[in-house]
């Protein structure tokens, strides 16, 4: 025979290390169960001082061995029957736990009561094979056992509740994922939409300013478009920016659409320094100034004034985009400027449910758009929505 100690050390450990962590602390539940109710029987010999501890100690350690490896067989056949119909395997189990409560209590008995025969006549007054005391030791072995099963189940639920808890996790995980996607889905498509009609009317505009030799404006209309457009493709969809980002973009917008609007166009922004590191989604306030450029602006022979402002009241933060043109056909509003305002009450619900709202109306001389959000200050360290 090799000697244990020439066994590479993974050798040694394998029947042990190589079990599952679920195996393991099923195996050790019933060790620990068994240690205590042996510990328990050897603990009232030797306050009673009714037989000799030395021996019952090393009779208890050999029947400890042999409930353990019976423990071991439950385990496999519960194992094997976890995925039977519930009757069946609990039929099966508790006719195993009572086979091996009896298997237990032979062996109990017959180590008794042959040493009673022959090297420790004094326990013959008890050690004996009375229907009586074996079947008072049975009902203990199978109580035992009983609770040993009852442990596995208990496991078993609790791995179970483990595995729902690691599916839901994940499920919840992949709808967190399905949703970022569609917002970037949404905000891509919002682009979309926004840009194609902003970007020919400017270039219409651009090609006319060349043509009217006023180099001058049609310069600092494409460095505003540049501008404009950086930001509009570098940034992250699902990413929140610094309102003062935000604001610079619709700057950006406006000032484009007041060279094309040549004197129509009066644009005023009003945003506290404090408020400047606020994170606000990105192109939040782009439709709310389209619509006012398209519903107010466009239509007028006169003037207009078009201001975006920023305010806070308490942990809320209030962005409104105002006009003073002349009143528009509700029906027209409805019609068009409707999209962008559902699309963007939509993404405040995404973001931050009832707390992230939207109201739009006439107001005396024009029309006010009103977003309030969580005021959420910019942390430290953190880097911008818009790449460089």
């Amino acid at each position: 025979m090799v000697p244990p100690t020439s066994l590479p050390g993974n050798a040694m450990s394998f029947g042990w290390t190589s079990l599952s962590d679920r195996t393991r602390t099923a195996l050790r539940a019933a060790m620990v169960l068994w240690t205590l109710g042996y510990a328990l029987v050897i603990a009232v010999i030797t306050i009673f001082g009714a037989r000799t501890a030395t021996v019952d100690l090393a009779i208890s350690a050999g029947l400890w061995c042999v409930a353990v490896a019976q423990a071991v067989a439950l385990y496999a056949l519960w194992r094997r029957m976890e995925r039977r119909p519930p009757v069946g395997r609990w039929i099966a189990m508790l006719g195993a736990c009572l086979a091996a409560a009896a298997l237990q209590t032979a062996i109990d008995i017959s180590i008794y009561y042959a040493l009673a025969q022959t090297v420790l006549p004094e326990w013959s007054d008890w050690a004996t094979m009375e229907s009586g005391r074996v079947g008072g030791v049975w009902i203990l072995y199978s109580w035992t056992f009983l609770l040993n099963l009852s442990l596995y189940w208990a496991l078993s639920l609790s791995e179970q509740a483990r595995e729902q808890g690691r599916r839901a996790a994940e499920a919840e995980a992949a709808a967190e994922r399905a949703e970022l996607t569609a917002q970037r889905a949404q905000l891509a498509a919002l682009r979309l939409q926004l840009n194609p009609h902003f970007l020919f009317n400017t270039l219409n505009a651009i090609s006319t300013l060349v043509m009217e030799r006023d180099v001058s404006r049609a310069d600092q209309m494409i460095e505003r478009l540049s501008d404009f457009l950086r930001a509009s493709l570098s940034m992250d969809p699902a990413a929140t920016i610094p309102l003062g980002e935000e604001m610079d973009i619709a700057q950006a917008y406006l000032e484009i659409e007041a060279v094309r609007f040549e004197g129509r166009l009066a644009v005023e922004l009003d945003c506290p320094e404090a408020l400047r590191t606020a994170q606000v989604p990105g192109f939040m306030l782009q439709p709310l100034v389209e619509n006012a450029i398209k519903y107010a602006v466009a239509p007028s022979l006169r003037p207009v004034t078009v201001r975006v402002s920023a305010a806070s009241d308490g942990e809320t933060l209030i962005l409104r985009v105002a006009d003073d043109g002349d009143p528009v056909d509700p029906a027209m509003i409805l019609a068009g400027a409707g999209v962008g305002l559902a699309n963007t009450r939509a993404r405040l619900k995404n973001l931050f449910d009832e707390r992230g709202t939207l109201s739009a109306g006439p107001r005396d001389g024009g029309y006010l758009a009103e977003i309030r959000m969580p005021l959420v200050p910019r942390p430290s360290g953190a880097r911008s929505g818009v790449a460089a």
